[in-house]
């Protein structure tokens, strides 16, 4: 979209073009050079038992369930969990920079910081990693929905995690025009201009899994990352790199651990019944 060099004449004709589109799709962007969600595995034939989900469980996975294709909500006969902690082994420590703004400025200036390398600087704790599980079929009942917040012209948080059919809520906190337009694989998922002040958008259901890029068209240093995956066993490291994803059913699990700037990490653990199990990883810049 193409706008004036005035930043007035900027928002005005952004925001009578936001207001045209809103909730349109089937916009193109380059797609993210980033690996596509796992293709889960084949479900269990007939005959398999499984518990019956608890009603509270059901009747808050429902509306994700419908739509999310093989995954069925059971109790989990002996759980375990498992608790990552992903590391950065890359010299030297990055520090974020500031990002350069040109609109808004009275209101954006200083405040918008990279956010694509996050290192603790004591434990070397890789913020920011999505470790997912990956051909699990029955288990757990997934969140909801998740929300995304358009605070100090940056995305909050700026990596998050659902499943298919997980509502998404979008929020505006600044006294500003911000639009939330999500690309899967490079296809628009909608554009929603967010007024200062307005009431927030109905949240959204996720049509489809994989890696989901989401961008202001106002602010075009604006990006957040969203995966969607095929189960709810899903998690972003925090700020000292760490995860805790619970309620797991025991046995072999292929696992995949993914950022943004550093690629993935595959590989496979065993989940204990009853019992937390520990997996530690490096990621650092490829040579």
């Amino acid at each position: 979209m193409k706008r004036s060099q005035s930043v007035c004449s900027q928002l005005f004709a952004s925001s009578l073009a936001f207001l045209a589109c809103a909730g349109c799709d089937g916009g193109k962007a380059p797609a993210p050079s980033l690996p596509p969600a796992a293709v889960p595995a084949p479900a269990a034939g007939p005959g398999a038992k499984e518990a019956a989900p608890a009603p509270s469980a059901a009747s808050k996975a429902a509306a994700i369930l419908k739509d999310a294709g093989r995954y069925e909500v059971a109790d989990v006969a002996n759980a375990g969990s498992l608790r990552c902690t992903v590391l950065y082994t890359g010299d030297p420590i990055p520090e974020p920079t500031e990002v350069p703004v040109n609109i808004d400025i009275p209101h954006c200036g200083h405040k918008v910081f990279t956010e694509n390398l996050i290192v603790d600087k004591e434990t070397r704790g890789l913020k920011n990693v999505v470790v997912r599980l990956e051909g699990i079929l029955k288990g757990k009942a997934p969140p909801a929905q998740v929300t995304v917040t358009n605070v100090d012209c940056a995305f909050a948080p700026h990596v998050s995690v659902a499943m298919k059919g997980t509502l998404i809520d979008i929020q505006n906190a600044d006294p500003v025009l911000h639009t939330t337009h999500p690309y899967i694989a490079g296809s628009s998922f909608f554009n929603l201009p967010l007024p200062p002040g307005g009431d927030p958008p109905r949240p959204r259901p996720v049509p489809r899994t994989g890696l989901m890029e989401i961008t202001c068209d106002v602010h075009k240093w604006m990006r957040a990352y969203m995966f969607v995956h095929t189960n709810p066993y899903v998690e972003v490291t925090d700020k000292q790199g760490g995860i805790t994803i619970a309620g797991i059913p025991p046995g072999k699990h292929p696992y995949v651990a993914w950022h943004e700037h550093l690629g993935e990490k595959r590989g496979e653990i065993e989940i204990v019944a009853g019992k937390e199990t520990e997996l530690k990883l490096e990621l650092a810049a490829s040579k």
